[in-house]
């Protein structure tokens, strides 16, 4: 049954049932934070500590070995691992306590920061838990930043410690001669090489080994106060998708009011585990794994680069992390969902014509097909089963968010998977947790109602053209209030008044999102005022739509659509899917010897793909405007390393601007 948004007497919507009144948004923590008079980070994981004190808590696996080879001028790293080894709450609360006490040891004052760069892990979780116990506040940087970008958190915050890994040192070594008051490091281990080669450690900085950090000092130090609801716990950097990277300033109330959020949306119990991968300096993992620990579940540590068999730095031989996790819950960003898609799809397609047709007819009847008896597991048996073991076989729940769902990857993942999928939608300003999807809602394209503690509404974008009034449902920026509203952007007063504003007698944050209430009542994102652009005919264009129908071509890998105010049409940068250059090569006469970089610049295969990409668009109900007039393929890859996508994998479309700021203006000289 899908949830409906509900219109309060006050303007505010709330999260409703089909009748019109409020949705019952039990949350199993609210009641227990308020009996035990949980308002903190610390207190909360401390409780669930004394609680399930020698259940599983925290999973790593075995590394067992590491080969580099090198190839194309770049080092490549083949991993090979074991089984999961585990810490017990208990352990890991011990762990937690003796890195506030290390941190103090360290002379580190109530009210300070410390910088957190390092990858989604055990230590990660532990390190901010240890710090907020301290009340030493931390700000957390992607690890897929530029150089300029943590330059910038590291001297911003005026840090003199920071926490990062082994594999991340030797880029923090070479960036620490430009960030003067960092006078110690402290590095989380390998489980081979410990803190690696630090013979490039410049003079006067202190390289201090996690291990040693956590261990009793030679003095014994006096612990801070206790932390209070309003203190800054977490100055979480945004991933600079629009430019240098923003500190949100989070309190402890915000977070926790996301956690209860979460708690009411997620079915989840002590018995459930959850695989970790997405970057913890994103809000939505912070909040996701904070919500689990606080439920009792196991957490399993894996990578984007390990998650499955196929993954890159996976040995052959050896299994993926998601295959030896077994989870039952998952949290995930579009993009990856349309790769793994894109890739089952691929394989199926490989298996010849007949196989081909059956899965397709498969996954388009599955949904109707679990209503009837038996009929759910022999399609499983033919046809999903072999897909369903990459990720363990035993997922139940995938909870999704960062950017909207595409309908057609949506109603396939639950197909193909056969999940329950809950679309998310939240920003860093509102600690994550804006509105979410119930696990018995089917139906796709929106996310959700408002969450517990949510107060929403819509204003008027007149610009735009998006208006309350609009028929036959009513359209507008998306205003949110509530608990869950941080503080304002650190150091930013100007951004914090435009965008943390005083509006219907209460603090809100202007998200700059596009949404309408859909025909059952739930938000549905339709734009981002960023993203909107008039062309110079008066046509106003969304690149953001334009991206995400254009996305689920079988040929794109990723798109960007670029769209100049001077111009009466939009052009395009495509990446090609793997493998799928060479078949249009071979549809339009051209020869398997032809190099990719060669195939990107004919003209007949360039022809071909917006021939395929025009008839794509039209499909997907995108306007002639959307669709754009000239395309240029590239093999670059877009990745977060690359800075060309941040960590969620969202466009940084400044970036792919100036990159690609050639290839744009060819295209525009070819349609002038």
């Amino acid at each position: 049954m899908a949830q409906r948004s509900c219109l309060q007497e006050d303007g505010w919507y709330v999260k409703g049932l089909p009748d019109g009144q409020p949705y019952p948004l039990d949350s199993r923590l609210q009641p227990v934070f308020e009996t035990h008079g949980i308002y903190t980070l610390p207190a909360a994981f401390a409780y669930s500590a004394e609680m399930y004190g020698s259940k599983p808590c925290m999973a790593t696996r075995k590394l067992i070995k590491r080969e580099k080879t090198e190839k194309n001028g770049k080092i490549m790293e083949k991993l090979q691992f074991g089984d999961y080894t585990w810490k017990t709450y208990s352990e890991v609360q011990e762990m937690v306590t003796a890195t506030g006490i290390g941190v103090r040891a360290m002379g580190l004052q109530p009210g300070e920061r410390v910088v957190l760069f390092a990858e989604t892990r055990v230590e990660w979780f532990v390190a901010v838990m240890g710090c907020l116990q301290q009340r030493v506040t931390v700000a957390t940087l992607y690890t897929t930043l530029s150089d300029s970008g943590i330059v910038h958190g590291i001297n911003e915050t005026e840090v003199t410690a920071l926490f990062t890994s082994f594999d991340l040192l030797p880029r923090i070594l070479r960036l620490l001669p430009e960030c003067p008051k960092v006078k110690s490091v402290i590095i989380m281990e390998d489980q081979l090489e410990g803190i690696g080669d630090t013979s490039n450690s410049p003079s006067g900085v202190k390289l201090i080994p996690f291990r040693q950090l956590i261990q009793p000092p030679e003095t014994p130090v006096e612990p801070s106060s206790s932390p209070e609801a309003g203190d800054i716990a977490i100055l979480m950097y945004t991933s600079g998708s629009t430019g240098t990277p923003k500190g949100v300033e989070l309190s402890h109330t915000n977070i926790l009011a996301s956690v209860i959020g979460y708690s009411c949306q997620m079915n989840v119990d002590t018995d459930d585990r959850y695989l970790a991968f997405l970057p913890l300096a994103h809000i939505m993992e912070l909040a996701t794994e904070v919500s689990l620990v606080s439920l009792g579940c196991a957490i399993f540590y894996s990578s984007p680069l390990t998650l499955t068999s196929g993954s890159p730095k996976i040995m052959k031989g050896t299994d993926g992390d998601a295959k030896v996790a077994k989870p039952t819950v998952m949290n995930a960003v579009p993009l990856i969902l349309d790769r793994i898609i894109k890739g089952v799809m691929d394989k199926v397609e490989k298996a010849g014509k007949v196989a081909h047709t059956l899965f397709r007819l498969s996954v388009y009847f599955k949904f109707w097909l679990d209503y009837i008896p038996l009929s759910d597991m022999v399609l499983n048996m033919m046809m999903f089963n072999k897909v369903k073991a990459e990720l363990g076989g035993e997922l139940k729940r995938l909870v999704v968010g960062g950017a909207p769902l595409c309908p057609e990857t949506h109603h396939k993942i639950r197909a193909i998977f056969g999940v329950s999928l809950q679309v998310g939608y939240g920003s860093t300003e509102t600690a994550s947790s804006i509105s979410g999807m119930n696990e018995d809602d089917y139906i796709t394209g929106h996310c959700g109602g408002p969450n517990h503690g949510v107060l929403l509404r819509l204003i008027d974008w007149v610009e735009g053209n998006y208006l309350l009034t609009d028929q036959p449902r009513p359209r507008g920026e998306i205003v949110v209030a509530g608990p869950l509203i941080a503080k304002g952007y650190f150091k930013l007063p100007e951004e914090t008044k435009e965008s943390f504003v005083t509006m219907f007698d209460k603090k809100c944050f202007l998200t700059g999102d596009i949404a309408e209430i859909d025909e059952s009542g739930c938000l549905k994102i339709i734009d981002r005022k960023k993203d909107l652009v008039k062309l110079k005919h008066g046509e106003y264009v969304s690149l953001g739509n334009a991206e995400s129908k254009l996305k689920t071509c079988p040929f794109v890998e990723n798109i960007c659509v670029f769209a100049d105010s001077t111009k009466g049409a939009t052009v395009a940068v495509v990446v090609p899917a793997a493998g799928k250059l060479d078949k249009v090569a071979e549809k339009v006469g051209i020869n398997n010897s032809v190099s990719g970089s060669a195939l990107c610049e004919d003209e007949r295969v360039k022809a071909q793909v917006l021939k395929d990409i025009n008839a794509h668009g039209k499909k997907t109900g995108l306007s002639r405007w959307e669709i754009p007039a000239a395309i240029s393929l590239s093999l670059e890859p877009w990745t977060p390393d690359s800075g060309l996508v941040t960590a969620a994998l969202k466009l940084r479309r400044k970036q792919l601007g100036t990159f690609y700021e050639n290839l744009i203006l060819d295209m525009y000289a070819r349609i002038d």
